[in-house]
């Protein structure tokens, strides 16, 4: 595989120093393989962290160690997910947030398992349904050549707009996965099972065939860890997943500064690492896919400047029906709203307008972390 240059500074910096391991119990490990182990990278997530732990525990095949990665926490992350069961481990001068604390936990345990076991990479505010490790490997009994599989995201119950709108996203993408027979473009970080073998295959090629430092697992340098970590496994020809059979709950952003800023650095670290794996077979549907996005993006502004001109300038007015057309679009949206469970979003939906201003600003996102790109901005993570 032929890397293109780095234009927007993506990759390079040496994996975390790895923390001490001198308190870790490892006397799970001792049971026959598959062996699983649970690594659960946290920044100041008191607030969620007991549910995602015991969310492990209630795990019809328990992982064998579940190791709360403390990264740079000043709350009561550490205490209360020792309380809950977890092991803690915090790291040490961990400066590449997420994708640090998990290379520094895989440091660790890497050495320690065999190909045949597993790494469960999960987000400290997610929820586990309590067959997600049984069906997962069901997946991989299914499709022995896989690399990873995903969690289908579902959204938190939602408090007000914002909330609710983010529900139905992702309640859309559910279905889309669903459609397309399981297949995906990131292997989420919400949650996601990925083969031992797997991981030390790209430890093995970093620096080689695949960008990033020699050794590491996740590239510490990308703003989307779990974008990046997809591309890789793909390059190296694995296959990648998602199942409605693993259902994960996770946070949404409550409020619109929130997310903007968590759109702008998942739509930014995606183009970075697009660009940085080039034009290829591997890439090409996906870059299809980004070229369609900014595309469909301009659809609306066009027709809607087509049919301003056309009445101003030739007083043409708009086809009644062209209307007939709305009840379509506003099924699609109740069809998904009603995945979600939640009346408010249902209601939300009925009404199709604020959809559609959630969605048009969504596109505005995406163009302007295309230009942040271009530009080479600041980089900025929600804290």
């Amino acid at each position: 595989m032929q890397l293109t240059a780095d234009p927007f500074s993506v990759g390079g910096a040496p994996p975390s120093t790895a923390p001490d391991a001198g308190g870790l119990d490892l006397s799970g490990l001792d049971r026959p393989g598959p062996r699983i182990v649970s690594l659960i990278p946290a920044h100041n997530e008191q607030d969620g962290i007991v549910k995602t732990v015991r969310s492990q525990f209630a795990q019809t095949i328990r992982p064998a160690l579940v190791i709360v990665m403390a990264d740079n926490c000043t709350d009561d992350t550490v205490r209360l997910a020792r309380e809950a069961g977890a092991q803690v481990l915090e790291t040490v001068g961990n400066k590449a947030k997420k994708a640090g604390a998990l290379n520094q936990g895989l440091a660790l345990v890497m050495p320690l398992l065999d190909d045949g076991d597993y790494i469960l990479a999960q987000d400290a505010d997610g929820e586990l349904s309590n067959d997600f490790v049984k069906n997962a490997l069901w997946a991989y009994d299914v499709k022995p050549n896989l690399g990873g599989v995903s969690g289908c995201i579902i959204a938190r119950t939602p408090n007000n707009f914002i909330e609710r709108a983010q529900a139905i996203e992702y309640a859309r993408g559910t279905r889309l996965m669903g459609r397309q027979g399981g297949k995906v473009h990131v292997l989420s970080g919400a949650a996601s099972l990925f083969p031992v073998h797997v991981f030390r295959a790209i430890a093995d090629a970093r620096g080689k065939t695949l960008p990033g430092a020699p050794g590491s697992v996740y590239m510490e340098d990308s703003l989307t860890e779990d974008y990046e970590l997809t591309l890789a496994i793909r390059h190296l020809g694995f296959d990648c997943t998602s199942t409605k059979r693993c259902p994960v709950i996770t946070d949404v952003m409550p409020t619109i500064r929130d997310l903007e800023v968590q759109r702008l650095r998942w739509y930014r670290g995606a183009m970075e690492s697009l660009w940085l794996y080039g034009w290829n077979k591997i890439t090409r549907r996906t870059w299809g896919g980004v070229a369609f996005t900014f595309f469909s993006s301009l659809l609306f502004p066009a027709a809607l400047l087509a049919l301003v001109l056309s009445w101003l300038l030739w007083d043409i007015t708009p086809n009644p029906f062209y209307w007939f057309l709305l009840p379509i679009f506003m099924a699609e949206n109740i069809v998904t709203a009603y995945r979600t469970k939640d009346r408010a979003s249902i209601r939300t939906a009925i009404f199709f307008v604020p959809l559609w201003l959630y969605d048009n600003a969504m596109f505005i996102v995406y163009w302007r972390s295309l230009l942040g790109a271009v530009r080479r901005e600041a980089r900025v993570w929600i804290t």
